[in-house]
């Protein structure tokens, strides 16, 4: 049973990996199942839909850790800068970093960073209404250990190497009275690949488009529609926020195809500082987890 668990965990990495191709980053992105890309004003907008970072006050840093399925060897860690230029720009610099290990050993198997750049700032902004853009320019770096070899002390095995590309993610978001929000997403939007000759790969194009209504200050629901270019997986999402208390906010969301139920909450420490923890199932692997902590000065 075990062994038929790590290789579902293998198959799901070699087809969405964690930071070319994930909606589930952040504790916000897990406890509501990916249902943010129209939420407005967070320095997690980097993750999910930079045009969000126009709607920020102030400066915010953001560092976070998340386990996947309950795997202590795959080591996934974030951390995000946003700084205000101006009263129409936000700038933001995010580091990704995903880690498998193998128990016994102290080098990775293998491990891919991001270094990201983004920038969100309103095109137009009034009473009503206003409409932004955002964009991430990512770096990609991937690097594989070396295998173990016929001997199996990797003396006689085939060395490691080191990959690197850049893409491009592009969002939009537009919203009316601060009730209704309407955000795109796409991800790898200049098509990159990564590797050369024939062991060159195409990084998955992502398509995401989602709608938020607020119809109070204290509850916030979301639809998102995620399709991956090029591919019939097409996925359907719900998510609520709730505020029972102005130290205790709720998060939950629902994913169809497959089902998935993400739970989470988010704490204000006070005005400048909060704690957030989420968790999403999986119809086969075990629970995912996310802590994260944030601080806006």
């Amino acid at each position: 049973m075990i062994k038929k668990i790590y290789i579902l965990i293998l198959l799901n990495f070699i087809t969405a990996q964690v930071i070319t191709n994930n909606s589930f980053n952040t504790s916000r992105s897990i406890s509501m199942a990916g249902a943010t890309v129209s939420n407005p004003g967070t320095v997690e907008s980097v993750f999910y839909n930079p045009a969000n970072l126009s709607n920020l006050s102030g400066s915010s840093f953001l560092i976070g850790s998340t386990m996947f399925y309950e795997q202590e060897n795959l080591n996934y860690q974030f951390a995000a800068l946003s700084f205000k230029l101006d009263n129409r720009n936000i700038m933001a610099v995010t580091v990704q970093k995903l880690g498998i290990n193998a128990s016994g050993y102290s080098s990775e198997l293998s491990s891919e960073t991001s270094i990201s750049f983004s920038q969100g700032f309103h095109l137009r902004k009034d009473r009503n209404s206003n409409f932004s853009i955002g964009y991430n320019l990512n770096y990609f770096m991937l690097n594989q250990g070396s295998s173990a070899g016929t001997v199996g002390d990797g003396s006689n095995g085939i060395p490691g190497k080191s990959m690197y590309s850049f893409g491009l993610d592009l969002g939009f978001i537009a919203s009316l009275r601060d009730k209704v929000h309407l955000g795109v997403f796409v991800k790898n939007i200049n098509s990159p690949r990564i590797g050369r000759g024939s062991n060159a790969q195409f990084l998955p194009r992502r398509l995401n488009i989602g709608c938020s209504y607020h119809p109070t200050k204290t509850l916030k629901t979301n639809f998102v529609y995620e399709k991956l270019i090029y591919s019939d997986t097409n996925q359907f999402r719900f998510g609520v926020e709730y505020e029972f208390h102005k130290y205790f906010i709720l998060r939950t969301g629902v994913q169809m195809k497959p089902n998935r139920l993400g739970f989470g909450f988010l704490s204000p420490i006070n005005e400048n500082m909060f704690c957030a923890y989420g968790l999403i199932t999986h119809p086969i692997l075990p629970l995912t987890h996310s802590i994260e902590f944030g601080l806006n000065f």
